[in-house]
């Protein structure tokens, strides 16, 4: 049984990241909606998002998504099973490699249909390819490649026409810059919770409690005005030395988030300190948290959306929905066995 064979140019496939289970996918979302892509999601499966667009989402995403990895047109999908990846690569449409050298790769997302190897699948397309078109093999310097991923959906090919920069967020990592304090989230997290802000290029970002300007600097890459506070007058001047190690500047104030001296934001993200490697001077997270988010209700413009983290046990998502804000989403991040993190995206409403 042939599942689905699509060659529409307008259906992309995006292959995810697996570092968590549902901040990927929730990541593209913001992104396209952030950029004006119009989509339409297919389907979705383990590291694997299938969307329908206009055309601009591949360069949209890989120009700000922390955890895609790649993506390209959609081929087609198969179900699990050997007769049937054949007969759904003998029927899809190969016409686009005529004249054209091309390469196989196919991967495995965790130990989804573990009884059929990777390279077999390769050599199947690669034959079937090679049997209906007058293109080669060239797996040193293909002008196509074919990519193929084994996930619980079964199996997709796709073209590779973008991969991301994945090794620009290791040299940003925390321990490589000049002022460095324990506790910070990492810049692809850090990414995706400014992406999930929804903030444009442009538009003003503020990070209230902006310790070392994690935030900051990937705030400022993806185009955005940047502005950032801290209660521990170190950090003011540990993020600027962060922030200019990069090339990039950002207006930074010493100052408590529940009184912030900005009359506007678009867009907010930000880790508050939760009394676990870092300081909250003996208050209560809770009164500072809910204190921060009447605030962050003040100063966010109508729609804009707020990114935010706290202990699970605190119920974040309640704090903020008392402060006036509408919750989108919450995930769940497990960061130690005595922490657990909820993520938190809410949008700016009237009281």
């Amino acid at each position: 049984m042939i599942l689905v064979r699509q060659s529409n140019p307008e259906r992309l496939l995006l292959l995810l990241s697996g570092e968590h289970p549902t901040i990927p996918y929730s990541e593209v979302c913001a992104v396209l909606q952030t950029e004006g892509v119009e989509f339409h999601q297919v389907s979705r499966h383990d590291q694997v998002l299938i969307i329908d667009t206009e055309g601009g989402a591949g360069e949209a995403v890989k120009g700000r998504a922390a955890y895609v990895m790649e993506g390209g047109r959609f081929i087609l999908r198969s179900e699990p099973s050997e007769l049937v990846f054949e007969r759904c690569c003998g029927g899809a449409d190969w016409s686009f490699l005529e004249g054209r050298s091309f390469g196989v790769k196919v991967t495995r997302v965790k130990e989804y249909w573990r009884e059929m190897g990777t390279q077999e699948l390769q050599g199947i397309v690669g034959e079937i390819v090679k049997g209906e078109t007058d293109s080669r093999v060239d797996l040193e310097g293909a002008e196509v490649w074919i990519r193929g991923v084994v996930t619980d959906g079964g199996v997709f090919l796709y073209t590779l026409d973008f991969q991301t920069d994945r090794r620009a967020f290791a040299a940003r990592r925390p321990k490589t810059r000049p002022y460095f304090h324990p506790g910070v989230l990492d810049p692809k997290l850090s990414r995706a919770f400014v992406n999930l802000s929804r903030v444009k290029r442009g538009e003003v970002f503020l990070d209230p409690f902006c310790g070392t300007g994690g935030f900051l600097i990937e705030g400022a890459l993806v185009g955005c005005r940047v502005c950032g506070m801290d209660l521990d007058m170190r950090m003011v001047p540990g993020a600027r030395r962060n922030l200019r190690h990069y090339g990039l500047e950002a207006d930074l104030i010493h100052g408590d988030a529940r009184n912030l001296p900005l009359r506007t934001a678009d867009g907010m993200a930000t880790d508050p300190p939760y009394g676990r490697g870092t300081s909250t001077r003996g208050e209560n997270v809770r009164t500072i948290l809910s204190g921060f988010f009447r605030e962050a209700h003040r100063v966010l413009r109508e729609g804009g959306c707020l990114c935010t983290a706290a202990p699970i046990e605190l119920n974040p998502s309640e704090l903020v929905k008392r402060a006036g804000f509408k919750v989108h989403e919450e995930h769940s991040m497990r960061v130690h066995k005595s922490l657990t993190r909820s993520i938190v995206v809410a949008e700016r409403q009237s009281r």
